[in-house]
């Protein structure tokens, strides 16, 4: 009843790692970001140390590779190489130690500790030879006397405490992971991933424990093993939850900006033969980037027309902006900006709209300037323009500007 009941667990919690995990690898193959690709393999992994560790599971790998007890070397290894991907991760995220250089030197010194760990396990695990009938959940403690498995055990847990360890580390401290200062949405996330590594503490401790006295012959602190077993399975929930929520918050908020743009481009979109993807829970980023691209296209071609009177709703727009904002208004200066960008625009299309204003072949102009800003700055300084679109200031500086 209870290998029924664990099957079905983890079965589902491996469900959740592994779609989590092909998600994050889809986005990956779209962005330069190698913490991202790192996250979608470490949730890739832990989806096989839950899919291994459903009993049914652990039996029928047995059964098929004829060692009954090969998934206890392929989880203990699946594991390892998670603590090895948290490890990275603390890496990348770091503050003082994300440099090419720094996270070249960090894999040059560490990368030899895991592969030979599991190098050792492995070599260990097949000199033991099929050492019994399959035991899903007591594999450790029930094999203990053998002295190969006893030393895969250790070696396993050593290269564990060692990686915990150094993984805390990157976390703790004034400079650490947790004090990344410019994403502070990410400080609560990166706690979790640091308690979560912290939890497998006590999974070494249960299980060495009970691994060292099993090999004596003692099996009374059995139980501390299946305890320490709880504790590594928490760990693993809230590391994934702690590494998909970020991810969840991004896509939430690509969804709230590609609406919040939506006024903008219907107000400068010009050939309504180009619409913008409809955006869903699953094409957040596709359909941001579309939209964003679909209005500065149809900016340039409003461009031409901000002419001369732009210039004079933006000085109105200026005086507006003050008297709303407060001189001493700490983003004053920087919602001027905005609200210049914000002004033309309307200026230009009701100058495009007014079948009056003829434009002359070699017109150009520059009133749109402020639109031309570093693609990292797009997004946001768009979402700022279509604020400020219907802003009281920008009204009030349109409205008392003649058209031409």
């Amino acid at each position: 009843m209870l290998e029924s009941i664990l099957t079905v667990v983890n079965l589902a919690i491996g469900a959740v790692c592994v779609t989590a995990g092909t998600v994050k690898a889809m986005a990956a193959r779209n962005t330069p970001d190698t913490a991202l690709k790192v996250t979608s393999s470490v949730l890739l992994f832990a989806s096989t140390v839950y899919a291994l560790s459903a009993p049914a599971v652990y039996r029928v790998v047995g059964s098929v590779t004829g060692w009954p007890s090969l998934p206890s070397l392929l989880i203990n290894m699946a594991i390892l190489l998670c603590v090895g991907h948290a490890h990275l991760l603390t890496v990348l995220w770091h503050p003082q130690r994300r440099t090419p250089d720094a996270l070249r030197r960090s894999v040059t010194a560490w990368a030899p500790m895991y592969a030979v760990a599991v190098s050792a396990m492995a070599v260990l695990f097949f000199a033991a030879g099929p050492v019994g009938p399959a035991r899903p959940l007591t594999f450790a403690t029930s094999y203990a006397e053998h002295p190969p498995i006893l030393a895969l055990e250790l070696v396993y847990l050593t290269a564990l405490v060692v990686g915990i360890v150094a993984t805390v580390r990157q976390c703790r401290g004034r400079n650490g992971v947790i004090a990344l200062p410019e994403r502070p949405e990410l400080a609560h996330s990166l706690k979790l991933f640091a308690v979560a590594v912290a939890l497998d503490f006590l999974y070494v401790l249960g299980t060495g424990t009970a691994v060292v006295a099993a090999s004596q012959g003692d099996h009374g602190l059995d139980v501390l093993a299946a305890l320490g077993s709880v504790a590594s399975s928490s760990s693993a929930l809230v590391a994934s939850y702690g590494l998909s929520k970020p991810a969840l918050a991004a896509r939430e908020a690509e969804q709230r900006d590609y609406q919040a743009l939506l006024p903008l481009w219907r107000f400068v979109a010009l050939d309504r033969g180009s619409t913008p993807l409809h955006v869903t829970r699953w094409n957040s980023r596709f359909a941001l980037t579309n939209i964003v691209v679909l209005i500065l296209d149809d900016i340039r071609v409003l461009q031409p027309w901000a002419g001369a009177e732009a210039s004079q709703a933006v000085e109105k727009a200026h005086q507006n902006l003050r008297s709303h904002a407060g001189a001493a208004e700490p983003e004053a200066d920087e919602d001027l900006v905005v609200v210049r960008a914000a002004v033309v625009l309307r200026v230009a299309r009701r100058r495009r709209d007014d079948p009056h204003v003829v434009l002359p072949p070699s017109s150009s102009s520059e009133a749109l300037s402020d639109l031309a800003i570093a693609e990292t700055t797009t997004r946001a300084h768009l979402l700022r323009v279509a604020r400020y679109l219907d802003h009281p200031a920008v009204n009030n500086a349109v409205n008392a500007t003649q058209p031409a």
